[in-house]
């Protein structure tokens, strides 16, 4: 009996080991902590630059989206791959837009990397970045010649996403870059009728200044008017024109 109580708990005690989480290699470990002079310091004493973590990504891929560009100038130098095979769904353009991360786009745009990417969803790089209401990350994009206007697989555009998220200020930013106020997604609803559905009035308004068409009716027949009356979204219902 007694030896069947300790191979238990020792197969116990291995299933607890076997199941800890694996430790970060030390740059994947820097990248995630900020720490660039411990980055540098790890390549210095010999650390492989491609390591992958227990998620199969590479410190590299990780300071695409969570690094800056200081770190992927030390990880490329020291031979590291920003185009690692295996990482199945993995684009660091993609993951910088997501991270906010404007001088990593930047970095990535002069080395070849593409702006005008799209992930596995098709959603655009600058539809991440305006999500997230990084206007500096959405510029960055624009300047290497990110299509604004392009949809995803939803027929939301940049402009839709920021309408729903409620910025003004990076909605009256991609207006006065040339987005089309009046483009219409999947279900027919324009920028403005996701402003007015959000109830946020200062995108209603900026989308107004910019002439968006407030007559426009989506494919259920509705009107931005309609839309947020139907929600309550009172502040946001007394700028629009009421339906006729």
């Amino acid at each position: 009996m007694r030896v069947f109580l300790v191979s238990a708990v020792m197969c116990a005690a291995a299933g607890l080991i076997a199941a800890a989480p694996t430790a970060d290699p030390p740059l994947v470990l820097a990248v995630k902590n900020g720490d660039l002079e411990g980055l540098k310091a790890s390549i210095t004493s010999g650390a492989s630059v491609n390591d992958k973590d227990q998620y199969g990504w590479t410190a590299a891929m990780w300071a695409a989206g969570h690094g800056d560009a200081a770190m992927i100038k030390a990880l490329l130098t020291a031979g590291a791959d920003l185009r690692p095979s295996g990482a199945s769904g993995y684009d660091a353009m993609i993951e910088a837009a997501k991270g906010g991360r404007a001088d990593v786009v930047s970095l990535l745009a002069a080395r070849g990397f593409s702006c005008a990417t799209v992930d596995a969803q098709g959603v655009p790089a600058l539809s991440y970045a305006t999500a997230h209401a990084s206007t500096a990350t959405a510029r960055a994009l624009l300047n290497c010649k990110a299509p604004i206007n392009a949809p995803d697989g939803k027929g939301f555009t940049a402009l839709m996403r920021s309408a729903q998220q409620g910025s003004a200020t990076m909605t009256s930013f991609l207006v006065a870059r040339g987005a089309n106020v009046n483009a219409r997604d999947n279900t027919g609803y324009t920028a403005l009728m996701w402003a007015a559905y959000g109830g946020y009035a200062d995108v209603v308004k900026a989308l107004l200044a910019a002439k968006a068409d407030a007559s426009v009716r989506a494919t259920d027949g509705r009107t931005a008017f309609a839309i947020a009356t139907a929600r309550g979204r009172t502040a946001a219902a007394s700028l629009l024109p009421p339906d006729r």
